[in-house]
C-alpha cells in the first residue's frame, strides 16, 4: 500500500456452504469481531517512520503554556515575511496585513510598485523594529523613498475581552526628510483573511459606510471566526485620523475609505493579494475615469459571504491612522467604552507609557554589561576603548528586530525517504513557533540559526524562549530527526525556491539548541549550589526543570540519532552525510547540513571523511546531556554514558591523533583531497526551445592532480572548532585537556594562529577563510559566489568571543593574558563594523566583507546578527 493512501476494504461476512458448521460458526464470528473492531477503529495510513512524531509528550503541552499563556500570545506580529501583520497562532489562521502605494502613479500598476512582502528588491532606506518586546508592544520604522511610516503595534487585554485580546495599530505617514517632495499622497489597504470559514457572514461596515475617518471612530468590519473564539464570541475592526503636533486638523476632508470584500475561492487569494489589490483597482479606473488625472482606489463592493476584506486608506501627508482590533467573548459588552484607551490620544498615551518600560526592562536586562569596563591587553594601559557611539542603539533595534520576527507556521515539511529517485512525502501537519533569519530573504525556521537565536531571546523572555525551543524539539520524528530547514504553509512555500523545499531524513544541522538548552541546566546546577541564592526565582527554576525533564526523551533521541547517521569511519569520529560525491559543477562540493555551505572541506567527497566541527558539536552535546542528566537528579547510570563520552571527545590526545596537522600547527578535517583543482568553462550542445541544437557555456571543476587522504589544509572558521568549544586547555573546567603534556603551549599557538592579520583577523572581526588559502573569496560555481569563504560572519564570531572570554577568565596565566586582550580587540572591532554600518546603511546584514567592513548579502538580517547585543552586552 503506498503511504498516505487508505485503501477502503469490503468486508464479506457470508461464510462458505462447504464449512463445517462448528468451523463456519468460528470462522464467521472470527469475521464479524475483526470488520467490527476495523470499522470502530479510525486507522492512520501506513507511514514510514521518518513521517511519523516522537512517541513521546509533547513540550508544548506543558503546564507553562497553559491556557492563560495561549491566550496572551494567540495574536502576534507573526508573519514573518511581509513588512507588517498578524496572525492568530492556529492551523487555520485569522490574518491581518497592511500593503502601501502612490495611488497617483502608474508605475504603481506598470510595475505592480505596491509594499507587502518584505523584499530586497524593493530597496526601501531602511525598515524594522527600534523596540518590539516579543509580546505586546513593537514600533517599526520604515523608509521607502519619499514616503517614511512609522508604525506601532500594541496589544491589551480587558475583562471584556474576547480571546487574545485586544491590539491596536498606529501609522503616522510623513515625508522623509531631504528628499525632494514629489508624492501628495499615499494610499494604505489593510485586510482580513479568515483560512477557515467564518462562523457567520463578515459585515463591511456594520454601522453605516463612511467616505472618510475625519469624523471619528468607524467600524470597518465585523465578523466571528474560530480562530478567536467559539459561541457567541465576536470581533470588529475600527480605525480614525487622529491628529497631533505635526499634522493640521484643519484640512477640508480626512483620508479616504474604499473598500473591497469577497469570498475566497482557495488560498491563492490571499498569496497573491497585491495582485489582487491591483487588478480591482485598475479594473475600476478603466469602467469609472473619474477625471484625466490617473487615481487608484478599490471598487467599494462587498459580498455577502466574505471571508476576505481589504479597506484602502488614502491620506495626504502627512497624517496618521489608528487602527483596532476588538474581541468579545460574548452577551452584550460595551466595545465603545474601549475604544477611547484603543484609538487617538489614549493610544497614544498607551504607546509612550510601553516605550518606557522597554526602554528601563532593556537597562535593567544588559545595562550593566553594556556599562561594564573592558579589560586591558595589560595592567598598566588602559582599556582598548569605549563603545561606539550608538551601540546602544543598535542593540535596542537588534534584539527587536529578532522578536519582531518571529512567526508562527503551520504545515507539513516534504521528506524523501529512500533514494534520490524517490517521490517526496509530506511530514505530519504541525504548527512551528520560531525566530526567522532574514524577513526578507529567509522568512522561515532554520534549525541550527534558532540555537543561536535563543541565546539571546532566552536573557530577555525565558518563558518565550522555552515555547521556541519546544516547538522545534515537537518536530523530532520517530528517528530523532529534525528537518534541518522548516518550510510550513503555502505562505512560506511562495518564497523558497523549490531545490531547497524537500528534505532529507538522512541530513543533519549542527545541533546549536545545545548552546541555549545546556544554560538552562547551568541554571539549576548554579542554584543547586548556591542552595537558592538570593534573587533565585523559584518557580521559574520549577518551570526549567519541568521543561528539561519534559525534553530529556527528545533530546536523547536527537542525540541518538546523531551517533547512529553522523559517525566517521574511526572511533569518535564524525562526518556531515549529503555531500555529493558526483559534483563536477563545483569548485568544491558543498556542505550544506554543517551550516557552512560552502567553507572548504575535502575536495572529492567520500565515506573516509573526518569533519572537526561535527565532532566539536557532539562534544558540546555530550557534555549538555550529562550536564542536563546531572542537574536533573538522574540516577549515575542514565548520566555516565554522557560523562564517558564527553570525556572521550575533550580528551586533547584523541583531538590531536584524529585532527591535528603537525605540519601547519592547525587542526582541520581530514579527506581525499588535492588543492590543485579550479573551475574551466567549455561549450556543450543542448536542445533550444524550438527543438533546435544550441551552445550552452558551463563550468566544471578540473583536478591537476590525484587527491590523496590528507588533512585538509585550509585555516578557516573549522579550525576554531577546539578553542571555540573550549576543548583546549587553560580555560579550568576541561580537566582531560589541562594534563595532556603542552597544552598550554598549544592554546597558545591556536591564539596566535587568530591573531594572525594574514590569516582570519581583520580590522572588522575574524574573516571565515584565511587570506592565504586557495579558495578564498573563490566562486564555487561561476554562478554561485563565495558565502563562507572569506566573509565576517557575527555567529561564529560570538563563539569565539565567548570562548576567549572562558580562556581570559584565567588569572595570571599566559593564555589568560593573551586571550582577554584579543577578547577586548574583537569585540570592539566587531561592534565598530555593525553600528557603523547600521548608522549609515539602516541595517544589520548577514555578512560584513573582510576587507571594508561593508555589510553585504541578505538585510535586513537579524537572526544571529542580532547577538550584537550580547556582545555589546559581554553575555556568554
Amino acid at each position: 500500500m503506498a503511504p498516505g493512501k487508505v485503501v477502503k476494504t469490503k468486508y464479506n461476512f457470508r461464510c462458505s456452504y462447504y464449512m463445517s458448521a462448528t468451523v463456519g460458526l468460528v470462522g464467521c464470528l472470527a469475521a464479524f469481531l475483526v470488520a467490527y473492531v476495523l470499522k470502530q477503529a479510525k486507522f492512520e495510513p501506513l507511514r514510514h517512520l521518518e513521517l511519523s512524531p516522537l512517541k513521546a509528550p509533547k513540550l508544548t503541552d506543558l503546564a507553562e503554556f497553559d491556557a492563560s499563556y495561549r491566550d496572551q500570545m494567540l495574536w502576534g506580529s507573526y508573519r514573518s515575511g511581509l513588512y507588517f501583520g498578524m496572525r492568530t497562532r492556529t492551523p487555520k489562521a485569522l490574518l491581518f496585513g497592511m500593503m502601501w502605494f502612490d495611488p497617483d502613479d502608474p508605475n504603481t500598476i506598470q510595475q505592480l510598485r505596491a509594499r507587502h512582502e518584505a523584499n530586497q528588491g524593493d530597496g526601501l532606506t531602511t525598515y524594522g523594529w527600534k523596540r518590539h518586546d516579543g509580546r505586546l508592544y513593537g514600533t517599526q520604522e520604515l523608509v521607502d523613498g519619499e514616503y517614511n511610516i512609522t508604525l506601532s503595534m500594541l496589544k491589551s487585554f480587558g475583562p471584556e475581552s474576547g480571546p487574545g485580546g485586544d491590539w491596536s495599530v498606529r501609522l503616522q505617514l510623513a515625508r522623509t526628510p531631504g528628499v525632494p517632495p514629489r508624492r501628495r499622497r499615499i494610499s494604505l489597504i489593510v485586510y482580513f483573511g479568515d483560512e477557515d470559514t467564518p462562523r457567520e457572514p463578515w459585515q463591511v461596515f456594520p454601522d453605516g459606510e463612511v467616505a472618510d475617518l475625519r469624523s471619528g471612530p468607524a467600524k470597518l468590519l465585523s465578523g466571528a471566526s474560530s480562530a478567536v473564539g467559539r459561541g457567541s464570541a465576536k470581533w470588529a475592526f475600527h480605525a480614525t485620523e487622529t491628529t497631533n503636533a505635526t499634522i493640521s486638523s484643519s484640512r477640508s476632508r480626512g483620508c479616504r475609505v474604499d473598500y473591497l470584500s469577497l469570498g475566497m475561492s482557495n488560498s491563492e487569494y490571499l498569496l497573491r493579494i497585491k495582485e489582487l489589490a491591483l487588478s480591482a483597482m485598475w479594473e475600476r479606473l478603466q469602467r469609472q475615469p473619474s477625471s484625466n488625472r490617473f487615481h487608484l482606489y478599490l471598487p467599494n463592493g462587498a459580498s455577502t459571504s466574505a471571508d476576505l476584506a481589504l479597506f484602502q486608506v488614502t491620506c495626504v501627508l502627512p497624517s496618521a491612522v489608528d487602527f483596532a482590533f476588538t474581541s468579545s467573548a460574548g452577551g452584550s459588552a460595551d466595545v465603545d467604552n474601549r475604544l477611547g484607551s484603543l484609538l487617538g490620544p489614549g493610544l497614544g498615551e498607551a504607546l509612550a507609557a510601553k516605550e518606557a518600560e522597554f526602554d528601563d526592562r532593556f537597562e535593567a536586562v544588559f545595562g550593566a554589561g553594556l556599562r561594564r569596563h573592558q579589560r586591558s591587553a595589560d595592567e598598566e594601559s588602559p582599556a582598548s576603548g569605549a563603545l561606539p557611539e550608538g551601540t546602544l542603539e543598535v542593540s535596542r533595534a537588534a534584539l527587536s528586530n529578532l522578536l519582531g520576527s518571529v512567526g508562527y507556521f503551520y504545515g507539513s515539511s516534504l521528506v524523501r525517504v529512500g533514494g534520490p529517485d524517490a517521490k517526496p512525502q509530506p511530514y505530519w501537519p504541525a504548527p512551528l513557533f520560531t525566530a526567522v533569519p532574514s524577513r526578507s530573504f529567509f522568512p522561515r525556521g532554520f534549525l541550527w540559526d534558532e540555537g543561536f537565536h535563543q541565546l539571546l531571546v532566552q536573557i530577555w523572555d525565558p518563558q518565550l524562549s522555552r515555547d521556541i525551543i519546544a516547538h522545534w524539539l515537537d518536530l523530532m520524528n520517530t528517528k530523532g530527526w529534525i528537518p534541518r530547514e522548516q518550510i510550513l504553509g503555502e505562505e512560506a512555500r511562495t518564497r523558497v525556491p523549490d531545490e531547497f523545499v524537500v528534505q532529507n531524513p538522512s541530513h543533519a544541522n549542527p545541533p546549536s539548541l545545545f548552546l541555549p538548552i545546556s544554560k538552562m541546566a547551568s541554571q539549576l546546577v548554579q542554584a543547586r549550589a548556591q542552595g537558592h541564592a538570593k534573587g533565585t526565582d523559584g518557580e521559574e527554576l520549577a518551570r526549567v526543570s519541568d521543561f528539561l525533564r519534559r525534553a530529556w526523551p527528545r533530546l536523547e533521541a536527537w542525540y541518538k540519532w546523531f551517533n547512529t547517521t553522523q559517525t566517521g569511519p574511526l572511533p569518535t569520529s564524525y562526518r556531515w552525510h549529503g555531500r555529493d560525491p558526483l559534483s563536477t559543477a563545483e569548485l568544491n562540493p558543498k556542505t550544506l547540513t554543517s551550516g557552512l555551505d560552502d567553507y572548504p572541506r575535502a575536495s572529492h567527497p567520500d565515506g573516509s571523511e573526518r569533519h572537526l566541527d561535527l565532532r566539536c558539536w557532539m562534544a558540546l552535546a555530550s557534555q549538555a546531556m550529562y550536564d542536563i542528566g546531572s542537574s536533573l537528579g538522574f540516577p549515575d547510570p542514565v548520566v555516565a554514558r554522557y560523562r564517558a563520552t564527553a570525556k572521550s571527545l575533550s580528551d586533547l590526545g584523541q583531538l590531536q591523533q584524529l585532527h591535528y596537522d603537525k605540519s601547519l600547527g592547525r587542526f582541520a578535517d581530514w579527506g581525499t583531497h588535492t588543492e590543485d583543482v579550479e573551475l574551466r568553462s567549455r561549450v556543450i550542445t543542448v536542445p533550444g526551445p524550438n527543438g533546435q541544437p544550441q551552445q550552452q557555456v558551463i563550468s566544471e571543476r578540473v583536478a591537476g592532480s590525484e587527491p590523496i587522504p590528507q588533512f585538509v589544509p585550509q585555516y578557516g572558521y573549522v579550525s576554531l572548532f577546539p578553542l571555540i568549544m573550549k576543548l583546549l586547555p587553560g580555560g579550568g573546567d576541561n580537566p582531560v585537556a589541562a594534563e595532556a603534556p603542552g597544552g598550554a603551549e598549544l592554546t597558545l599557538q591556536q591564539l596566535q594562529l587568530l591573531l594572525d592579520p594574514s590569516l582570519l583577523w581583520s580590522p572588522y572581526g575574524l574573516r571565515s577563510l584565511g587570506t592565504t588559502e586557495g579558495l578564498y573569496k573563490k566562486r564555487n560555481t561561476a554562478d554561485d559566489p563565495p558565502y563562507w569563504r572569506g566573509q565576517i560572519w557575527i555567529n561564529i564570531n560570538y563563539l569565539v568571543l565567548r570562548a576567549l572570554s572562558h580562556y581570559g577568565a584565567s588569572n595570571g596565566s599566559e593564555v589568560g593574558r593573551v586571550a582577554a586582550a584579543a577578547h577586548d580587540e574583537l569585540r570592539l572591532r566587531l561592534l565598530k563594523t555593525l553600528v557603523r554600518n547600521y548608522h549609515q546603511n539602516g541595517y544589520l546584514y548577514e555578512q560584513y566583507d573582510d576587507e571594508t567592513g561593508r555589510g553585504v548579502s541578505s538585510h535586513p538580517f537579524t537572526g544571529w546578527t542580532a547577538l550584537v547585543t550580547l556582545i555589546a552586552a559581554q553575555e556568554y
